[in-house]
């Protein structure tokens, strides 16, 4: 046989190349870098779990790859899917960005909500604490008849005030959707939906709130700055950023999420390590169990230098008080290992006391946290055992921790 021409050898060597490059059938959709739908709706999985797993959500490069035929639901708790007109809809992967949906093919940038996905609260029948004091309240969407849960809050009725919430961050977090649209206001839900939040979370009102408990107008002013960062901000329990998608992190500004910070602290350290913790689990393609919660009232001196503790609301009764410390247990289930980070909630406090230092400092250990610990205005930091952070606080949340998360 005689031998191929050297021009044909090239080409057949060309197209086997071009040939090799093609994508394979199936979509394919980089959260960061396509164009994506605004709202952004729910991305859900027919038939799948009701909670973080059950949402469609980008790999650790952050795309959303899916074969072709494969079906995701597309929802909008509260609202429509514009290019249908109903709250949900079943999407076929047709190519590309192309999705079908009942025999008409639409690109995935149009399968926008009118509006924001709408959180809401589930209330299931089940408790929390040491004692069974507290009720547990789940955060989430309505979908439908099914309810998908993102965090499960363990609230205190009484004071209005979260004792701890829990949510899963995915091992793939690392490619999560960096822009974030925030709701122009936070979502009171059920349980807050008799108190005027805004109100109380405004700077006049806390000066004035402030002067009040500690007996003297003008020390409020003392303690709370209309113009720098030393006022308390509506401190995310499960951060924004923890979940993959826009649609998803709407879930984490209902106030059930949250607790009065510091904002030179919310902004300091507490933000640093939440930024360590988001690295950790891609660094490591780990999935996180992380549990968020406070523990003591902070106090500031009155007009008689007596220590006073500090609530947000004081109308008709002390409620929902700013916490003394912020902590965050990280549980890595698969090895058992755990870590918990501390940060004090006062940046008007110069040499903390043993009060407020509650279980060993390991920092030296966790070699992955680079937060600035001995900073006051940045916030007091440290890092405990499980088993010793325990035994000061006792409705912390059992888990069944062996070793140091280092």
């Amino acid at each position: 046989m005689a031998p191929l021409p050297t021009l044909l050898l090239v080409l057949l060597f060309a197209a086997a190349g071009h040939a090799s490059s093609l994508p394979r059938a199936g979509c394919s959709v980089d959260v960061n870098r396509s164009k994506m739908p605004s709202p952004q709706p729910l991305l859900l999985k027919p038939g799948g779990s009701k909670d973080v797993h059950g949402f469609v959500t980008p790999d650790a490069s952050g795309v959303i790859s899916l074969s072709q035929n494969q079906q995701i639901i597309v929802a909008c708790p509260g609202n429509i899917v514009q290019a249908t007109k109903q709250p949900q809809a079943t999407a076929a992967c047709v190519s590309g960005s192309t999705f079908s949906i009942n025999g008409k093919s639409y690109n995935f940038a149009d399968l926008a909500c009118k509006s924001k996905p709408k959180p809401s609260e589930r209330i299931p029948a089940q408790s929390c604490g040491r004692r069974g004091q507290y009720q547990v309240v789940q955060l989430g969407f309505q979908v439908g008849s099914d309810f998908y849960t993102l965090i499960d809050a363990c609230f205190d009725n009484r004071s209005y005030s979260t004792v701890y919430d829990h949510f899963t961050m995915v091992a793939e977090i690392g490619g999560k959707q960096n822009y974030s649209s925030r709701p122009k206001k936070w979502l009171r839900g059920t349980f807050f939906s008799n108190i005027d939040m805004e109100y109380y979370y405004n700077k006049t009102t806390q000066v004035n709130t402030v002067g009040r408990l500690l007996g003297d107008p003008k020390l409020g002013s003392n303690y709370i700055s209309q113009n720098t960062d030393y006022f308390l901000s509506r401190g995310h329990l499960t951060a924004n950023a923890d979940f993959s998608l826009i649609a998803q992190r709407y879930v984490t500004f209902l106030y059930m999420n949250s607790a009065p910070q510091w904002q030179t602290f919310n902004g300091g350290n507490w933000q640093t390590m939440e930024n360590n913790i988001r690295s950790y689990a891609a660094s490591n393609g780990t999935k996180l169990e992380i549990y968020t919660g406070t523990h003591g009232i902070t106090t500031l001196p009155s007009k008689t230098n007596y220590q006073t503790e500090l609530f947000l609301c004081i109308d008709g009764g002390n409620y929902i008080p700013v916490p003394k410390l912020f902590w965050k247990i990280v549980y890595k289930a698969v090895t058992k290992a755990a870590v918990v980070f501390l940060g004090i909630n006062n940046p008007h406090i110069e040499k903390p006391g043993s009060d407020y230092y509650i279980c060993e400092n390991v920092c030296p250990n966790i070699t992955w946290i680079e937060w600035e610990a001995n900073n006051r205005t940045m916030g007091y930091s440290y890092c405990c055992k499980y088993e010793d952070f325990t035994k000061s606080v006792a409705d912390a949340p059992s888990l069944n921790v062996t070793s140091l998360l280092t």
